[in-house]
């Protein structure tokens, strides 16, 4: 992870998604929280315009439609959605938001004039590449999981990194996470916490039917994982959204792709962070 001065634009097109993407999450099998419904006030417009900025609020996809150079996003759904999105913009992340700093609701009118004023930095974080064996491509934020589609049953998956197998193991499932991830779902199923500078992924199983199972810090890059056994279906998600089966004998094949970039207001006074 990177972390430089951000410049404004001459003209900030400042996006805020205010929209709860619920209807969509559900549509995509989405378990996680929705974001909180967010609106400007009439201060920060205010503000936005003192700048010569532009305001434009909606959904993910109307805010980067508009092009913006800063876009607000509210909870992790939101956060993954623009980041995904491959945009040349920075995203500040609005209230707690796993392995990223947030900043609190009520400081995001401080947050916003520090940046438009060129007083924040951004962070570089890494996006990966998801393949699945239908040959879709997906991009991940946080995660990327293969469980079986019930709870609590039991397949075979094979991990290898770079073509080489690194271990066989019977589970209910296995969890992939960049290092914001990391200190989410694989923390909670006893994951190694990754520091933001390594190119690594935290690869552990979920769930082991051997409890000594081991954990993996691997490279970010040529990394797949396939299914073993045909008993129980197993399904991939890519960070809160199910995308699709994993049939015995077929992988996924995740690497690094890109990054997005976040934007770091800790240091502006007033500003208090949700991390």
């Amino acid at each position: 992870m990177n972390r430089t001065a951000w410049t404004p634009d001459a003209d900030p097109v400042v996006g805020i998604v205010t929209d709860d993407p619920r209807r969509k999450a559900e549509a995509t099998g989405s378990t996680t929280s929705t974001a909180p419904t967010l609106e400007p006030s009439a201060a920060l417009e205010t503000a936005i315009a003192d700048r010569d900025g532009t305001l434009v609020t909606g959904s993910p996809e109307d805010v980067l439609a508009a092009e913006p150079s800063l876009v607000v996003a509210a909870a992790e759904r939101t956060v993954a959605a623009v980041a995904a999105a491959d945009l040349d913009a920075a995203i500040l992340p609005l209230g707690d938001v796993t392995g990223i700093e947030g900043i609190e609701p009520a400081a995001l009118e401080a947050a916003i004039e520090a940046a438009l004023a060129g007083e924040t930095a951004v962070e570089t974080r890494p996006l990966l590449s998801v393949e699945t064996p239908q040959g879709r491509r997906e991009r991940a934020v946080f995660d990327v999981t293969l469980v079986t589609e019930e709870p609590a049953q039991i397949s075979e998956y094979t991990v290898s990194s770079r073509g080489d197998r690194v271990a066989r193991f019977r589970a209910d499932g296995v969890v992939a996470a960049t290092p914001a991830g990391s200190d989410g779902y694989a923390n909670a199923v006893d994951g190694p916490l990754l520091s933001a500078a390594l190119e690594a992924l935290a690869v552990v199983p979920i769930a082991p039917f051997v409890t000594r199972t081991r954990r993996w810090v691997l490279p970010d890059d040529g990394l797949t994982i396939s299914v073993e056994r045909d008993e129980d279906p197993v399904v991939v998600c890519v960070d809160d959204r199910t995308l699709e089966r994993v049939p015995a004998g077929e992988r996924v094949s995740i690497a690094a792709d890109g990054s997005f970039s976040t934007l770091v207001a800790s240091t502006v006074d007033g500003v208090e962070t949700s991390r």
